[in-house]
């Protein structure tokens, strides 16, 4: 291997390592922005409370849901 062969294979990889270095920081600096959005919107909803969690209504009872077979024969006796 010749000495302009070695400097373009080391360019090459330098390039790639570049490359490679600048996808982290975005997906980095990505995360930093999740993050803040995350934190403007649990501001808005008025933050925790005490427990560390968000209070939520329970989901609503579907109506039409199956019965397990038990419930089922329990119901036909």
């Amino acid at each position: 291997m010749n000495q302009t062969e070695k400097y373009i294979q080391h360019d090459s990889s330098r390039h790639k390592t570049d490359e490679a270095e600048q996808y982290l920081e975005d997906r980095a600096q990505l995360l930093d922005t999740i993050r803040e959005m995350i934190n403007v919107e649990i501001d808005k909803r008025g933050g925790c409370m005490q427990g560390g969690a968000i209070p939520q209504k329970p989901p609503p009872e579907d109506e039409h849901r199956k019965l397990t077979f038990l419930q089922w024969l329990k119901n036909l006796i």
